[in-house]
């Protein structure tokens, strides 16, 4: 089953609102955080009143939920405005006997309070989430599917006002990595530099997001593939003379190896070039280097690469970061080490 691209509900919660319909609660919740903190915080500016805000708008946390407090501030009439705005952050951190007594504001809600709920991992099982979504409205927020990134981005630099070359999504991409946080900054970089109404090449995002990190992996891959050991190490080192963490390192060469193996699938099943790069979710700019490591690289020695990969990623998340170097020399050795039999 495919999973539902990550804004759906949150655009059809931005076009309601801008067009002027207010729900009486909001609940966003899920576990890509920056989709869903930017959807609050264009929540609020819109339905926090402009008068008395200080006395119509509050912000409740719920690890140290105050209960009493915040029926007060629910059930009470606004000042010089229409309605009032409460805000519940971190709401999955309520526990049962509070979202018990929460049901009273949802069974009997006030008419001129707007209630936003926010949170990570939510219960939806429990009975007041639920009934937030079925008086309300519910946003839920997935980290996107890879091949759901280019779409984020493009929609992305619509509302920013870019206008972006499709390469030019698929460079930024490749460069900025999976986080849409690190790739909303990017864009923001590139809406500087740019300056309004100029259009994002390929070179320009080269120029200002990551220099020549891509062409490097594709480089690093292919002599991690030749078992190059001494040249793979000095790629490495490059890649951190540009600045990247070795965290993102390991994800890049991982994200690399796995397209390689859906490319020798494809190529296996004889797509086309257009289902060839529809399925890596890949631009045709890049597709011919794709496809020409995908010919030359043993499946065996992908999936080899991808288990060193995932035991140095779950080490560097677990080792202090003077031994980073230390740890890639061992993923390199390991990854360009003798093949193995059979």
């Amino acid at each position: 089953m495919n999973r539902p691209a990550p804004r759906k509900g949150a655009d059809r919660l931005r076009q309601e609102v801008g067009s002027g319909t207010r729900a009486p609660f909001y609940l966003l919740h899920g576990e890509e955080e920056y989709e869903r903190e930017e959807t609050a915080a264009w929540l609020v500016e819109q339905l926090a009143p402009a008068a008395a805000r200080e006395f119509n708008l509050a912000v409740f946390h719920a690890d140290s939920f105050p209960l009493e407090r915040f029926l007060d501030f629910y059930f009470a009439y606004p000042l010089l405005a229409g309605h009032r705005l409460a805000l519940i952050r971190g709401c999955e951190q309520l526990n049962a006997e509070f979202c018990k007594k929460l049901e009273a504001v949802v069974d009997q809600p006030a008419e001129t309070t707007v209630l936003i709920a926010l949170g990570a991992k939510v219960d939806m099982r429990r009975r007041f989430f639920q009934q937030l979504g079925k008086k309300g409205r519910t946003a839920e927020f997935r980290p996107p599917f890879d091949n759901q990134v280019p779409q984020w981005i493009t929609r992305h630099a619509q509302r920013r006002g870019l206008k972006l070359d499709p390469d030019a999504v698929e460079c930024l991409r490749q460069s900025a990595g999976p986080g849409l946080r690190e790739l909303a900054g990017e864009m923001e970089k590139l809406a500087l530099y740019a300056g309004e109404g100029v259009r994002i090449t390929t070179a320009l995002v080269k120029h200002v997001v990551g220099g020549h990190a891509q062409g490097d992996i594709f480089a690093l891959t292919h002599a991690i593939g030749q078992r190059q050991a001494g040249k793979a190490a000095v790629l490495l080192r490059s890649l951190f003379a540009q600045g990247e963490e070795p965290g993102r390192t390991v994800w890049m060469i991982q994200r690399h190896f796995q397209l390689l193996l859906k490319a020798q699938d494809l190529l296996r099943r004889r797509a086309s070039r257009e289902e060839l790069a529809a399925g890596l979710g890949v631009a045709p700019f890049f597709l011919d280097r794709y496809l020409e490591q995908a010919r030359h690289c043993r499946s065996a020695h992908l999936w080899e690469g991808l288990s060193a990969l995932l035991w140095a990623d779950d080490q560097l998340k677990s080792r202090a970061h003077r031994q980073e170097e230390a740890l890639l020399e061992l993923l390199l050795w390991r990854l360009c080490g003798p093949a193995r039999a059979g």
